[in-house]
């Protein structure tokens, strides 16, 4: 059997259980305030810097510097003016790699990656190679500089000099492991035209 309630009780829980709900709008509006403050406060102390008309910006998060071409987006572990000390030998545009398959021939993963990731809107796929005539150290498909688009990422003897150079369609990127990443990211600054 069910308890009769007067009207005053009701009136009353009706009023406490509108005190509890405005009482969780009034916090909720509160914290999401402060969440809101908070995080443009962590974007505010984002490292950024302009290079030719192009805004950088450092993801405190990810360590990786953010930038836009053309409303594309792309991300990169330098900064255009963390690289401008590399001399680049290459003739290759963004236009070179469009709608073709890229290889890559290297050992450094995030070489490879970094490349990949930044080009990967532009090429049709992208896959590890052999160059002809060379020892392979993989089951990957033999591919030719004069015919298909390769990324080659290898690491240069003590006395041998770190740069990036192209012979046909092939690009080198011979530095030693620790630099690579670094070369690796100027040349796609240079593909896209900001170097």
């Amino acid at each position: 059997m069910k308890r009769i309630i007067s009207e005053e009780e009701k009136n009353r829980k009706v009023k406490k259980n509108q005190l509890i709900v405005g009482g969780v709008l009034i916090f909720l509006m509160i914290f999401s305030t402060l969440g809101f403050a908070f995080s443009n406060r962590l974007d505010i102390n984002n490292e950024k810097i302009k290079y030719k008309d192009i805004k950088f910006i450092k993801d405190s998060n990810t360590g990786y510097w953010n930038f836009k071409i053309n409303e594309i987006d792309f991300s990169t572990q330098y900064n255009p003016r963390e690289t401008e000390d590399i001399y680049i030998s290459n003739s290759l545009t963004i236009n070179n790699y469009l709608n073709k398959p890229l290889y890559f021939v290297g050992e450094n993963p995030e070489a490879v990656s970094e490349i990949a990731r930044n080009l990967n809107s532009f090429v049709t796929r992208t896959n590890y190679a052999c160059l002809e005539n060379e020892k392979c150290s993989g089951d990957f498909p033999v591919k030719d500089c004069s015919q298909d688009n390769i990324i080659i990422v290898k690491d240069v003897k003590e006395n041998e000099e770190n740069k990036i150079y192209q012979q046909e369609n092939c690009v080198f990127i011979a530095a030693n492991y620790a630099n690579q990443l670094r070369y690796a990211d100027r040349f796609l600054f240079g593909v896209l035209g900001v170097q």
